[in-house]
């Protein structure tokens, strides 16, 4: 059975999805590497089509709603698919038990969450924002969708089969754009049925995932399945929580040292910088996690340390040409995208990329961190980090301006990266201990064992 640590290599086992895995790693990367950039694509033409069909009113109502489903999506990679991936739940001969258990997690998850928003919606429609209440209101029954659409794409990662996870996506993006094409011929100009044609994909999306993966719907041993892995998501949930606060003080403090004109040259640096190399370190967490825990169950510290250094070197290769595009192309490539006056960016965004570079360096470390269920150390260094990025950016924004803020950047990165190695130091001399024991690692390093049958992101 996979998922059964041994010294002498990999044993045995089932691939979780019904048939052979694709052969080649190196064709996992790019598919998921597609994937990773379609969805991508796809989330930023949700934003241009609701800007071009209900106006900037409708754009900053939308915005809200879309960064609450971020919040969402984050916390419910936490708390399910990134313990699933951990414990290589889909390899399990119990696999089809742990996917309904982790669809019902997902669901039990997104039905609060949609019944929180709804509320907040009401509440705020009742306090004169009719505008940010009513996209609330209207993204709420579609959050179950949307989260368990996501939760799809997620096991096809895990089961390396990216390639399902691009057609699962494909389905979403199809619906989406045919409804958003009826609504921009039929002439109507309101959020509700722009964000209506985007859950309808994620309904389409999530409905196909079910044929896919051969799983019903259900309610049944979805808390369970919280609650034992809570030991370990916590500190997941913990991690992501904390960078997203740190993210949305970071933004708030410098709003108030910069103004209006320097958070925007800020962010426009930010985006010529984020966009793709976000695309990159997202593919790198959806193809390394499931390989990484994968490779340590099988092989122990030496399958997890190739793995690790593969993500490593793919990352900073990427990120790399990206940097390296920045800095030759990156006043020309901000005129061309924002306009003239954020030309003047250019070194800010150069700092930003070299902030993604330490970044890059990071993604083994966060592999071997997560594999190793060390999760409670990855959210001590995300509030280490979080001192770092408010410390910096303070300091260094009142003292030089946008590019202050931009090189605090390359602090924060560069604290995050050195908690991490360090925090690796004890993960590696306990996993090099149980290689040459022949034992699994202490029960400091693993998850509880739970007899009943579970299943469970973040990079």
């Amino acid at each position: 059975m996979a998922g059964t640590w041994t010294p002498e290599g990999p044993q045995p086992g089932l691939d979780g999805g019904g048939g052979r895995a694709p052969r080649s790693a190196s064709k996992r990367a790019l598919l998921t590497l597609v994937d990773q950039g379609f969805s991508s694509a796809s989330n930023f033409g949700v934003g241009v089509a609701v800007a071009r069909i209900a106006g900037p009113a409708g754009l900053g109502g939308f915005s809200l709603a879309y960064a609450c489903w971020l919040f969402l999506a984050a916390q419910h990679r936490s708390l399910v698919t990134d313990p699933m991936a951990i414990e290589n739940d889909v390899v399990h001969r119990e696999a089809s038990s742990k996917l309904r258990a982790g669809l019902a997690a997902e669901l039990i998850l997104a039905i609060t969450a949609a019944g929180v928003l709804a509320l907040v919606g009401a509440s705020l429609i009742l306090v004169h924002q009719h505008i940010f209440g009513l996209s609330m209101l209207t993204v709420a029954p579609w959050l179950p969708f949307l989260v368990v659409q996501d939760y799809w794409r997620w096991i096809g990662f895990m089961q390396r089969r990216p390639g399902k996870a691009l057609a699962n996506d494909t389905v979403f993006n199809c619906v989406q754009a045919a409804g958003f094409a009826a609504v921009a011929m039929g002439g109507v100009h309101s959020v509700v049925v722009v964000i209506s044609s985007w859950g309808i994909g994620a309904a389409a999306g999530a409905v196909f995932g079910l044929r896919q993966f051969a799983v019903r719907p259900t309610l049944r041993g979805g808390i369970t399945l919280l609650g034992a892995r809570w030991h370990m998501s916590k500190w997941l949930a913990g991690n992501s929580l904390t960078g997203w606060g740190s993210t949305q003080a970071g933004g708030l403090l410098a709003s108030f040292i910069l103004g209006p004109v320097g958070l925007g040259g800020l962010r426009a640096a930010q985006t010529l910088v984020a966009g793709p190399t976000f695309v990159l370190v997202q593919a790198g967490g959806s193809v390394g996690l499931p390989e990484a825990s994968r490779a340590l169950s099988e092989r122990g510290w030496p399958g997890l340390r190739r793995v690790a250094l593969f993500v490593t070197g793919g990352g900073l290769l990427g990120i790399g040409v990206v940097g390296v595009l920045v800095m030759i192309m990156g006043g020309p490539l901000l005129r061309f995208v924002y306009g003239p006056d954020f030309a003047r960016y250019w070194a800010a965004a150069d700092l930003i990329a070299v902030a993604y570079l330490f970044t890059a360096i990071g993604l083994g470390p966060v592999l071997i961190l997560k594999a190793s269920r060390r999760t409670r150390d990855l959210f001590r260094v995300q509030v280490i980090t979080m001192v770092a990025a408010l410390s910096s950016v303070t300091v260094l924004a009142l003292r030089y301006g946008v590019a202050g803020a931009a090189g605090s950047a390359i602090i924060t990165a560069a604290v995050a990266l050195t908690g991490c190695l360090w925090y690796c130091r004890s993960a590696r001399s306990e996993l090099l201990a149980a290689t040459t024991t022949g034992h699994a690692p202490s029960i400091r390093t693993q998850a509880v064992v739970h007899p009943l049958p579970l299943t469970a992101d973040l990079a």
